[in-house]
This record gives structure tokens, C-alpha cells and sequence, in this order.
């Protein structure tokens, strides 16, 4: 590649960056207005403080994609490149784009952690109330679980980008652990996915013995069922080559 060819990648991964950065920073704008107007109608009493948590949820999340895109465009503006988020990526500068980029997702999964839990809470005693049905309450804790779930594969993302800056773990380890990870996440949302439809495809079976679904209804809830349960046995095969790879870097 000529030294022309470079400048002009970089100048096109800038001009991306730049684009990227603009359009987070409308988005974050619009929320923030959002923001602004919901906290009035709080302070009237038009609007509850769920609501606002809600809102206050979304600005933040938009607040902390920003400040990605601004992370991404300095490295860029640094190495000519795309942002690399491997696990494995080498400093720039001396400094670790890698973790700050992951730090800033905490405190948006967060708030939507503290969401989840409330709306879990409101469920529970609409339930004790009579007035919400369990599964209803079940979604809301199956929620909380999720959250909490990607909340701990971040952490333990950053735990690894550590490790391996540290010397304590190899690229390839990091990064294949850093893949494991993933796809443990894939897998327990396949199952609780697994969960849903399969209770589906037993309430729509017996409605339609009843003669209340359709015969297609049926088939189509178990073809999504069959579907989910094909994707819970790919990631159950994907975890097995992970870990067996996993164990052959460890022994070599």
C-alpha cells in the first residue's frame, strides 16, 4: 500500500469518525431536551418519576455513545485507523482506548439496571394486588437477569483487557476468552428464549384443541420454537470449541 493510499484510508476513516460523532452528539442533544421537558412536567406532577427515570435512562445511554465516538475519532485521528476494541490491542500513545471505550457503557447499564429492577418491583405488587398476571412478573425479573448478566460480561471484559496488559494472559487467551464470554451470553439468552416460546407453544396447543388458534398459529409458534432450539445447539457447539481451544493455548 503507497504512502498516498494510506492518507487517503485515514482520511476517510476521519471523515467517517467525524460523521459518527455528529450524529451521536444530535442524538444526545434531542434527549437531553427530552430530558429537560420531562423534568418540568415532573415538577408539575403531569408526569411520575418512573417516567422520568426512563427518560433520564435513553439520555444516558445516548450521552455515553458520545463519548464513544469521541474516543473512537481520537484514536482514530492517532493511528490513521479504525478504532481497534480488541481485547488484545496494543496502546496508543500510551494510552488504553480499549477500557476507557468499555468503562463508558457501565453507568448507562446501570440505570437500565435500576429500570429493571423498579419495573420488577411495581410487578411484583401488581401481582400480590391481583391486578398483573405472572408472567408478566416473570418478563420483568427475566429482564433484571439479562441486564445484570450483560453488567457482569462488561466487567469481566475489562477484567481481561487487564489481564493481558499486565502480561498475565496471552493475546490469543484473551481474546478466545473474550469470545467465550460472548457466547455464554448468546446461549442464556437462548434459553430463556427456549423458556418463552416453549410455554407458548403449550398454551397454544391446548387452545387449539379448544379450536381457538388456528392450525397454522400452531405451526408457526413451533417452527420459532424449533428455530430457538437450533440456536441454543449452535451455541452449545460454539462453547465447546471455545473452551477446547481455550485448554490447547493453555497447554502450550
Amino acid at each position: 500500500m503507497t504512502h498516498g493510499t494510506d492518507k487517503q484510508a485515514a482520511a476517510l476513516y476521519t471523515a467517517r469518525g467525524e460523521a459518527l460523532l455528529e450524529i451521536s452528539q444530535r442524538r444526545l442533544e434531542h434527549f437531553a431536551r427530552g430530558l429537560a421537558k420531562t423534568l418540568a412536567l415532573v415538577r408539575q406532577g403531569a408526569v411520575t418519576e418512573r417516567e422520568s427515570r426512563q427518560i433520564e435512562a435513553q439520555f444516558k445511554q445516548a450521552e455515553s455513545e458520545t463519548e464513544i465516538r469521541k474516543l473512537e475519532l481520537a484514536e482514530t485521528l492517532i493511528t490513521g485507523k479504525e478504532p481497534n476494541d480488541g481485547l488484545s490491542a496494543p496502546l496508543v500513545d500510551g494510552r488504553d482506548f480499549v477500557t476507557e471505550r468499555m468503562a463508558t457503557q457501565r453507568l448507562p447499564m446501570q440505570r437500565r439496571l435500576e429500570l429493571a429492577n423498579d419495573q420488577a418491583r411495581r410487578n411484583q405488587e401488581l401481582v400480590d394486588a391481583g391486578v398483573a398476571s405472572a408472567r408478566e412478573l416473570k418478563s420483568a425479573r427475566a429482564e433484571v437477569v439479562s441486564v445484570e448478566e450483560e453488567l457482569a460480561g462488561l466487567e469481566k471484559r475489562i477484567a481481561l483487557r487487564k489481564s493481558f496488559l499486565t502480561g498475565e494472559r496471552s493475546a490469543a487467551d484473551v481474546e478466545l476468552r473474550g469470545m467465550r464470554f460472548a457466547a455464554i451470553a448468546a446461549r442464556e439468552t437462548a434459553v430463556r428464549q427456549v423458556e418463552v416460546l416453549a410455554e407458548q407453544h403449550k398454551r397454544f396447543t391446548l387452545l387449539s384443541e379448544r379450536g381457538a388458534v388456528s392450525l397454522s398459529e400452531l405451526q408457526a409458534a413451533e417452527t420459532e420454537l424449533r428455530t430457538v432450539e437450533s440456536h441454543l445447539e449452535l451455541a452449545d457447539l460454539e462453547l465447546r470449541i471455545l473452551q477446547q481451544k481455550i485448554e490447547d493455548a493453555s497447554e502450550k
